[in-house]
């Protein structure tokens, strides 16, 4: 299965599958204008700013009014139809259901974040992809030798553990120990996204490690 990885941090994240499929868009149209041609689906996993950029989507629903959106979260629906998208475009899907969408087909699962938010299971022409981001667990979603994986490791453990402590040591602000203790509630480690590769990976399987910290993380691909 093709992809292309337009961005993937706390900055902003957009996926490209097989073309005609975008998973969140949480950058500027401009970055994405030169794809929106054969864009025919978007998925959205939640609201945060990083997967789905208002300024950007209003862009979309003006100038391809035609493109589906796919989502979990009526927060999801309520931002995208205040951006322009038509209702009618959009699919609500029901949690651990898997349905025809014509291109694909498509089931959710709840991931564990801070705002309701999903995994995307899909399956195209017999190939089967897991995207996963912004979660502090994973195990409960079981997906054995599908052949493509997009899964979050955002932070290495002991590096983050680390990083708290001499947050501590050196009485830095509040601020920054919040958002080291956030890091754990709400997203991936290195560590905890491996544990599941190992168990659902198949010998033909391949992984994408994505949203990775540059503050937070080691490890190897």
């Amino acid at each position: 299965m093709k992809y292309n990885i337009i961005s993937s941090s706390s900055k902003g994240n957009c996926i490209i599958i097989e073309s005609f499929l975008a998973l969140d868009i949480g950058i500027s149209y401009t970055k994405l204008k030169s794809y929106l041609k054969d864009i025919k689906l978007i998925f959205i996993s939640h609201v945060h700013l990083d997967h789905l950029k208002p300024t950007t989507i209003k862009k979309i629903a003006y100038n391809y009014p035609t493109i589906k959106y796919i989502c979990g979260s009526e927060y999801v629906v309520k931002k995208l139809v205040e951006c322009g998208v038509n209702k009618k475009n959009i699919y609500v899907l029901n949690e651990y259901k898997w349905y025809d969408l014509g291109l694909v087909q498509a089931s959710l699962e709840p991931l564990v974040h801070d705002s309701p938010n999903y995994a995307l299971k899909l399956e195209y022409k017999g190939k089967k992809l897991l995207y996963a981001v912004d979660t502090s667990e994973i195990n409960h979603i079981v997906a054995r030798h599908y052949d493509l994986y997009c899964i979050e490791s955002n932070y290495n453990e002991e590096l983050l553990e680390k990083h708290i402590q001499e947050c501590i040591d050196n009485n830095d602000s509040e601020d920054k120990l919040y958002y080291l203790n956030r890091v754990k509630d709400t997203h991936l480690s290195y560590n905890k996204c491996t544990d599941f590769l190992l168990e659902n990976m198949g010998e033909n399987s391949e992984y994408v490690r994505i949203h990775k910290s540059s503050y937070n993380y080691e490890g190897d691909d």
